[in-house]
C-alpha cells in the first residue's frame, strides 16, 4: 500500500520538476512569440499583429491527480482582441483517464462600453466540469493530490457542475463596482471509488445533507474597492427544476494601515445571514476559506488554518475576523542577515462565529518574504475548550 502511494508521488513530482525545467518552443510564421520562461507544455502567448493575442496553457498548472478521477490531462486555449473593446473567449477541456471522462468549460467577455472613467462588461460562461464545493475559496489541486496520495485521504467534496453562467460588471472611477449574475446549474456529488486499491478514505457527504441539486442564482454585489463589498444571492425555485429557494446576505470590510513605529496592519471582517432558507442545499452553504496549506485563490491574511473544511459550514449566520500585523523591527527580523534579506515578521489572528458551534479562534507567527517568495509560520488553535496544533506551515509570500 506505502510503496504503491510513494509511487504515485513520485510520479507526480517528476511530471512537475519535467514541465518546470524542460524548454521547447515552436515557432510560430508572422508571429512573435512572448512567453517567459519558455517551457515545455506551459503558457505560451502568440502575438498575431497590434491586436490578436492566443495563449496556450496546457498541462503544468493543473492536478494531476485526485481520487475521484484519477490521473488528469487537460488543457487550455484562450484568445483575446485587444481592441478599443476588449474581447476574449477560452476554453479549457479536461480528461479523466481513470474514469474515462471529459469535462470542458468555455468563457466568453466583451467590453460594451470603455472609457477614462468607466467601463461595462458582459461574460457568458457555461459547460460542465469538476468542481470543489467550497466556492469561492478553491483550494490549490496540485497539493491537495499530493496530499491524497500521502495519506489517502481526500477532504474536499467535489460535485460534476453542469452550468451555464451570465454575469454583467459595471465600473465607474476604478473604485466602485457594481455585478450582477445568474446562473443555472445541474450540481451532482461525487465520491471517491477510484482507487480502491489504495484504501481513500471516503469523503461523504455531512449527515443529512443531499448535495446532488439543480439552482437558479441571482447574485448582486456593490463594492468600493478595497474597503468594503455588500453581496446578495438568491435562490429561485421552479426554473428548469430549479430546487433553491433563499436568501443571503453579506457584509465584508477590509482595510490595511502603514504606521511608521509598527509597520503594516491588515483587518478584514465579514458578516452574512441567510435571511430567508425555504430550500437550500450544501452546496449553497458558507464555507469558510481554510485548508492546510497556505495556497489557494485568495490571500493569505484572510485564510483559517485549523480550520475543517466543512465543520463550520453554515446556512444561518457568520462571522469572521483577520487581523495580521506585520514589521520589520520585532524579534528575528532585527538581525542584520535577515534585514538584508527583507525577512517580515508577522503576527496574526483568526476568529470565526456561526450559531450552531463554539467561536473558533487561532493566532500564529510567520516569517515572510524568505527567498523573496515564501512565508513560514507556525500556528495554534482554540476550539471548544481544547487547544489545537501547533502546525508548522511553508507557503507563498503573504502581500
Amino acid at each position: 500500500m506505502l510503496r504503491l502511494r510513494l509511487v504515485g508521488f513520485i510520479f507526480a513530482i517528476n511530471l512537475n520538476l519535467s514541465f518546470l525545467f524542460a524548454g521547447n518552443v515552436i515557432a510560430f510564421p508572422i508571429t512573435t512569440i512572448d512567453s517567459f520562461p519558455a517551457l515545455f507544455l506551459d503558457s505560451l502567448h502568440l502575438h498575431f499583429k497590434d491586436h490578436w493575442v492566443i495563449s496556450l496553457s496546457p498541462l503544468s498548472n493543473v492536478p494531476l491527480f485526485n481520487p475521484i478521477d484519477g490521473f488528469l490531462i487537460q488543457t487550455g486555449f484562450t484568445t483575446r482582441f485587444n481592441g478599443n473593446k476588449l474581447v476574449e473567449f477560452s476554453l479549457n477541456p479536461r480528461y479523466a483517464i481513470q474514469r474515462k471522462s471529459f469535462y470542458a468549460v468555455a468563457n466568453f467577455s466583451a467590453f460594451v462600453h470603455k472609457d477614462d472613467f468607466s467601463s461595462t462588461q458582459l461574460l457568458f460562461s457555461g459547460g460542465n466540469f469538476l468542481t470543489q464545493v467550497n466556492q469561492p475559496f478553491l483550494k490549490n489541486e496540485q497539493i491537495i493530490s499530493v496530499i491524497n496520495v500521502l495519506e489517502g485521504s481526500n477532504p474536499l467534496f467535489f460535485i460534476e457542475k453542469k452550468f451555464l453562467k451570465v454575469h454583467i460588471e459595471q465600473a465607474l472611477f476604478y473604485n466602485i463596482i457594481f455585478q450582477a449574475s445568474s446562473e443555472f446549474a445541474d450540481r451532482t456529488y461525487l465520491e471517491n471509488y477510484t482507487f480502491q486499491r489504495w484504501k481513500f478514505k471516503r469523503n461523504e457527504p455531512l449527515e443529512s445533507f443531499n448535495l446532488n441539486d439543480k439552482a437558479l442564482i441571482h447574485t448582486l454585489s456593490l463594492s468600493y474597492s478595497p474597503i468594503l463589498s455588500i453581496n446578495y444571492k438568491k435562490g429561485i425555485p421552479g426554473f428548469l427544476k430549479s430546487e433553491s429557494n433563499f436568501d443571503y446576505l453579506e457584509l465584508a470590510f477590509f482595510q490595511s494601515f502603514n504606521l511608521k513605529k509598527i509597520g503594516r496592519i491588515d483587518f478584514n471582517f465579514t458578516s452574512g445571514k441567510f435571511l430567508k432558507q425555504e430550500f437550500i442545499h450544501f452546496n449553497d452553504f458558507y464555507h469558510f476559506p481554510t485548508g492546510r496549506t497556505l495556497k489557494s485563490s485568495h490571500p493569505v491574511v484572510s485564510t483559517f488554518r485549523l480550520l475543517p473544511y466543512y465543520e463550520f459550514s453554515t446556512n444561518n449566520y457568520f462571522h469572521r475576523m483577520h487581523l495580521q500585523t506585520q514589521t520589520g523591527d520585532f524579534l528575528l527580523s532585527k538581525w542584520s542577515i535577515l534585514k538584508k534579506s527583507n525577512i517580515l515578521e508577522n503576527l496574526f489572528i483568526n476568529l470565526a462565529i456561526t450559531d450552531k458551534l463554539q467561536p473558533f479562534l487561532e493566532m500564529g507567527y510567520a516569517l515572510d518574504n524568505i527567498l523573496k517568495n515564501f512565508r513560514l509560520e507556525i500556528v495554534s488553535g482554540r476550539y471548544d475548550g481544547k487547544w489545537l496544533g501547533p502546525r508548522i506551515i511553508l507557503g507563498p509570500t503573504s502581500l
